[in-house]
């Protein structure tokens, strides 16, 4: 632990922070996935006072930083569990990509619609071409769905200038399921 440099502060912090006090197992193991006082003092500063030195390490490995916390806070969504964090993370939905959503109209109360859609391949550029394309108000689901069957602005295009008008998204769909080019 005294080459990890983990020594009397980081005890003393994690105490000050309430933490459940950690065996010398667990200061090794914060230790090697780089749990160190700065992480603590810094995600502390964040307001995130979590119980225990798993999920630290948990966040920690998980590349949860306190840049990454406040891109969050600064979009609205503090006070975030341990766990919340660690999955936005893992799924790429950071601050910037809840800000960009919600300047398009997304920006739904349950975070999880912004999983599933980042997921999916719905991202800003995507629908701005889909609006570009004459699909202006279409909901998240409907823009899973649509990335899902591959549904592109140039696809939507093409079946406008083979003579569709202006086919729904269904109609879209559809010819792009059955192979049109």
């Amino acid at each position: 632990m005294t080459v990890a440099d983990v020594g009397l502060e980081l005890v003393d912090e994690l105490a000050r922070q309430k933490y459940e006090r950690p065996t010398a197992a667990e200061l090794a193991r914060m230790a090697t996935h780089g749990v160190d006082l700065e992480y603590v003092r810094d995600i502390g500063a964040r307001g995130y006072h979590l119980s225990d030195s798993k999920s630290l390490v948990r966040m920690r490995d998980h590349g949860v930083n306190p840049e990454f916390i406040e891109s969050l806070n600064n979009a609205g969504h503090k006070n975030l569990g341990a766990e919340d964090l660690v999955r936005l993370r893992d799924h790429g939905v950071d601050g910037d990509y809840m800000a960009d959503m919600k300047e398009l109209g997304y920006a739904p109360a349950n975070l999880e619609e912004l999983v599933e859609a980042r997921d999916h391949g719905v991202d800003a550029s995507y629908i701005v071409a889909l609006k570009e394309a004459g699909f202006e108000r279409l909901s998240l689901q409907e823009l899973r769905r649509a990335r899902d069957h591959g549904v592109t602005r140039g696809f939507i295009q093409r079946v406008k200038a083979r003579g569709y008008g202006n086919p729904s998204l269904e109609e879209v769909i559809r010819l792009r399921d059955r192979g049109l080019e």
